[in-house]
C-alpha cells in the first residue's frame, strides 16, 4: 500500500529547528512560500514528510526515495 506524504519546506540548519517548532501551526502553514529561512537566511529546501529526503523536483507525484504519494 502506498503511503501518503506531504512536500514540506524546511531549513536544513539544525540550530533553526527549535525556533521553527516554537511557531504556531497557523504561522508554519504560511511559511511554505518562503524561499529563505527567517531565522538564518539560508535557502529553504523541499523534503518528503514521510522519509525526510530532499526533493530537487517539486513536480513529482511520488517520492523517488520512499514511494509515498504526495497529497495534492
Amino acid at each position: 500500500m502506498v503511503q501518503s506524504a506531504r512536500k514540506e519546506k524546511v531549513c536544513q540548519e539544525q540550530d533553526c529547528q527549535d525556533q521553527w517548532q516554537d511557531l504556531s501551526p497557523e504561522v508554519r502553514a504560511q511559511c511554505g512560500e518562503f524561499l529563505y529561512c527567517p531565522f538564518c537566511a539560508n535557502e529553504m529546501v523541499t523534503r518528503c514528510s514521510e522519509c525526510g529526503e530532499t526533493l530537487h523536483d517539486t513536480g513529482f507525484k511520488f517520492c523517488p526515495f520512499c514511494g509515498s504519494s504526495f497529497e495534492e
